[in-house]
């Protein structure tokens, strides 16, 4: 007997997830780096495919959980009006005081329009959709103790900012991108890069997919440290026609995608499950290790620093084990 789409994807829900979101974004990518390549037209069109992950997660969380639908609520439009103001003025600051863009019109109608997908994004979490709803959630009533959430950021910027004390106080001299913009401007340039990268590129985009959906499907299934390495392998391959559509070197696309996003990817899932599942934990590393960690110098200390604290993550967390039944991180209910 055939089984419809919906079944399959219903029954399939990781594998469904894992496909929409490469076609949602791929095509994206290939458009702007290798069809139009400096086509400014075309890569502002093309933005939202970024939210391939964001956007499939949901697709299958609405097949999976359709019913019963929760009652409308005035905070999904409060929220979405909130998130848009702010992620429109961060836009237009972006484009304003790093890319030196003028602001005519155009732009900040663009600003403005880009904005409307993470405020619709974080305004889910008050989604009529259950499944949705769930997937969500948990960005604007986040789990587990606020230690975890300091913890992020003493790993990003933390490790990093110790790395390059070390290192200097070995006699060894780290170059400090901004650093030309004096400490108050290396302040808000921060903090206007992590705001983006949490709105728009890397955080509520891509974790409500990879660490928000996927993760806690396969930690049903599977032990936790094969969870993270299968969501690893997807997240590393997805930004594949990106980093070679910039022009990256081979070397440091092998580097990064195989070595670090596989470090990285057990400690967001360390964090991830510390925290009860939130996807706030980790929509704010991702943006938080982005930022820091491409503005500050990447130092030997700072790699075996990171490694070190995925091997901890790994010992820490049992990771060669199956989260116990029960478990806030572990989505029983989408087996």
């Amino acid at each position: 007997m055939l089984i419809t789409l919906k079944e399959w994807t219903k029954d399939h829900q990781v594998s469904a997830f894992f496909i929409l979101a490469f076609l949602i974004t791929w095509p994206g990518f290939f458009l702007v780096y290798y069809i139009f390549p400096g086509n400014q037209a075309v890569e502002g069109l093309s933005m939202p495919c970024v939210f391939g992950p964001a956007l499939a997660a949901m697709i299958v969380a609405k097949i999976a959980e359709p019913e019963p639908k929760q009652e409308p609520s005035q905070w999904r439009w409060i929220t979405f009006l909130l998130v848009w103001i702010l992620g429109s003025i961060v836009q237009i600051l972006y484009f304003l005081w790093v890319h030196r863009v003028d602001l005519i019109p155009p732009v900040i109608i663009i600003c403005c329009v880009f904005a409307l997908l993470p405020a619709w994004m974080v305004s889910n979490a008050f989604a009529r959709s259950p499944g949705i709803r769930k997937l969500f959630s948990t960005l604007i009533k986040p789990r587990g103790s606020w230690v975890w959430y300091l913890v992020i950021f003493l790993i990003f910027p933390g490790i990093p900012l110790l790395s390059v004390f070390i290192t200097c106080w070995t006699g060894s001299w780290v170059p400090l991108f901004q650093a030309n913009l004096g400490l108050s401007g290396m302040t808000a340039y921060f903090i206007l890069e992590f705001s983006r990268g949490f709105l728009m590129t890397g955080g509520i985009n891509e974790e409500s997919g990879w660490r928000g959906f996927a993760l806690p499907r396969l930690q049903n299934r599977y032990p936790v440290l094969v969870s993270a390495l299968i969501v690893w392998f997807f997240w590393a391959a997805w930004h594949l026609p990106y980093d070679f559509g910039r022009g990256d070197e081979l070397r440091w696309i092998l580097e990064n995608r195989l070595v670090w996003n596989l470090v990285i990817s057990i400690i967001i899932t360390w964090l991830y499950n510390r925290t009860n599942g939130s996807l706030l934990a980790a929509a704010l590393f991702h943006p938080a290790m982005n930022t820091f960690g491409n503005m500050i110098t990447n130092t030997p200390i700072s790699r075996i620093l990171l490694a070190a604290l995925a091997v901890f993550a790994i010992l820490d967390g049992r990771m060669w084990r199956k989260l116990p039944e029960g478990h806030l991180a572990v989505n029983i209910e989408f087996a």
